[in-house]
């Protein structure tokens, strides 16, 4: 015997314009037969569902060129959509007794997920629903444990955990490489959508890139003394997370048939419902966090232990990079007061560098006398 082959069904389906369509007789895509038995009438200069495709936009004609064939008269079309998918994950830890008194020890962990795009494999337009992934998590620890007597134990810990998460496509082609004299963020890719039809890309399948790191060291420090046990420790963290996406870079062109009464004969047409393009979105901030604790556990009798402690934990609020936040007055509005960073902007709107926004990238003041008592009684009835 051969060797075994994998078959992927073709249970996707699209309608795309026919050949009887593209040379303007849509006659059997508009009959009863292709509509559930209802006859539809086209508009916008069709006249018995007949146009001359002279009035066929050449860009969508490009595009139409790029589009699987068919042989069905309705333009039906039917496409396997591929979601191949490798998942790992690699887990290590060293322990080593440095001294009878101190242990060290390390752990790391990485978790990867990577997809090809279904683009790549097909070279069918239709699936490039489906993205280039190649994400990976990493974190690692190592910690020092320290016995300095009978009666004094310190525990150091640093800890960094990263998250990078790439999303892209493999190159197609955009407004310009059909002729199109729109700019693109992102060459080479572009969204189309028409109603009753079929979808090239989606907002989900464009370029995306978010790396998210962040770094804590904590110390703690345990002292026993007669019936006290007092512990004192510190935390300190830093996180910044940068996010980016293309979304919408190289257009969403939505074709829905409110010119002729049919998605794809709008698209022939040039006919362009809506279009929503914008170039790099996204978030991208910084944060520090600290914590200081101290608390005693006492030992009163022997059936009563009273817990008491006190936790510092100043709040500084995220920091945008970008300059993308801002703070609404309602005061400043209805004193008509505007921003002297944005002159544009609307009244009570104001942004970092204007009188009256906080320090920083925040839009949040510090908060300095974050204290947090804890008191607890343990009674052994």
């Amino acid at each position: 015997q051969g060797p075994a082959t994998c078959v992927m069904p073709s249970d996707n389906i699209a309608f795309v314009p026919t050949a009887a369509m593209l040379a303007g007789d849509f006659t059997a895509f508009a009959s009863p037969a292709c509509n559930g038995g209802r006859q539809v009438n086209l508009g916008a200069g069709f006249v018995n569902n007949r146009i001359d495709p002279a009035r066929f936009s050449p860009a969508a004609l490009n595009l139409a060129k790029k589009l699987p064939t068919t042989t069905d008269p309705c333009g039906e079309a039917r496409f396997s959509l591929p979601d191949d998918r490798d998942e790992g994950q690699a887990v290590g830890r060293v322990d080593y007794q440095w001294s009878a008194n101190q242990s060290v020890f390390g752990r790391y962990m990485a978790t990867m997920d990577r997809k090809p795009s279904a683009f790549a494999r097909t070279n069918n337009v239709l699936t490039t629903v489906n993205p280039h992934i190649d994400n990976l998590a990493q974190s690692f620890t190592v910690g020092d444990t320290v016995v300095l007597n009978a009666s004094a134990v310190n525990s150091l810990r640093f800890a960094f955990n990263r998250t990078a998460v790439n999303r892209d496509n493999d190159p197609y082609f955009d407004p310009h490489d059909l002729g199109v004299n729109v700019n693109s963020y992102v060459p080479h890719q572009m969204i189309v959508v028409v109603t009753g039809g079929f979808n090239i890309a989606a907002a989900t399948a464009t370029r995306g890139v978010a790396k998210n790191n962040s770094f804590q060291v904590n110390d703690d420090l345990t002292l026993v003394r007669g019936r006290h046990q007092f512990a004192f420790g510190a935390n300190v963290a830093y996180f910044r997370v940068d996010q980016k996406t293309w979304a919408r870079g190289g257009g969403q062109w939505n074709f829905t048939g409110q010119a002729s009464g049919s998605g794809l004969a709008d698209l022939l047409l040039g006919r362009v419902a809506t279009l929503d393009q914008s170039g790099l979105s996204g978030v991208a901030f910084y944060q520090w966090y600290q914590g200081v604790y101290t608390q005693d556990t006492w030992r009163a009798t022997s059936r009563v232990t009273i817990n008491a402690g006190l936790r510092w934990e100043p709040f500084f609020s995220q920091n945008l990079t970008r300059g993308v936040n801002s703070i609404f007055d309602r005061d400043l509005f209805k004193a008509n007061v505007r921003s002297a960073t944005f002159h544009n902007a609307p009244a009570g709107l104001i942004y970092p560098g204007d009188p009256g926004f906080p320090p920083g990238t925040s839009g949040l003041n510090k908060k300095w006398w974050n204290f947090s008592p804890r008191l607890g009684v343990a009674w052994d009835v």
